[in-house]
């Protein structure tokens, strides 16, 4: 308890994880689960979290959220495949219209 009790009062480490570390120059890496989260997907495509509920519902290739149980209020979850392939045909859309041009 004594030592509980002083590494309370010294703080937390607030130093940096290595993967904070390596992604501490604001480049977004390839996320390690399949599934993203919401805040997850925002981070990914880089956009505002209104801008993302815009896409939402806009644009019919935004991807779809998945509920995780059966609720209306149910938290979704997002495939990141479907992310990065939304991603890449942005990327192609727009080189084709800048191309046309």
């Amino acid at each position: 308890m004594k030592h509980m009790t002083s590494s309370l009062r010294q703080g937390v480490d607030k130093s940096m994880t290595l993967a904070e570390e390596n992604n501490s120059d604001g480049k977004a890496d390839w996320p390690d689960s399949p599934t993203l989260r919401l805040k997850e997907l925002i981070k990914l495509l880089r956009v505002s979290r209104s801008k993302a509920y815009e896409l939402m519902k806009s644009d019919p290739d935004f991807p779809k959220g998945i509920p995780l149980y059966d609720s209306e209020l149910s938290p979704k979850f997002y495939w990141t495949h479907e992310a990065m392939a939304w991603a890449e045909g942005r990327a192609v859309k727009f080189r084709r219209a800048k191309e046309a041009k």
